[in-house]
């Protein structure tokens, strides 16, 4: 918003494009995030067994960790908890 209550769509759009460095930076610390929810469940499987996890029981591993990982994320408990949370730090933030 411009300082006289407009839409300031030449300021949104610079920090739209000021923005697309830290998207970048918060996807791949998802993606980190993501990778260890696998490697837990591969180092809990391997853990289970004398010989090494064949490439096809990663691929599944990796594909079923994922996909419970995503679900956990979309149930209503959890986007209700990450909703409370992220207006919590947004007053937090705007006080500072």
């Amino acid at each position: 918003m411009a300082n006289d209550g407009n839409w300031d769509s030449t300021t949104y759009s610079q920090k739209m494009k000021e923005g697309q460095n830290e998207l970048f930076e918060l996807q791949n610390q998802l993606n980190d995030i993501m990778v260890k929810f696998v490697l837990r469940t591969l180092r809990v499987y391997q853990s289970t067994r004398p010989e090494p996890l064949r490439p096809g029981e990663i691929t599944l591993l990796v594909n079923n960790e994922l996909k419970n990982v995503m679900y956990d994320l979309q149930a209503q408990a959890n986007l209700d908890s990450l909703a409370k949370v992220a207006k919590e730090a947004w007053a937090k933030e705007q006080k500072q």
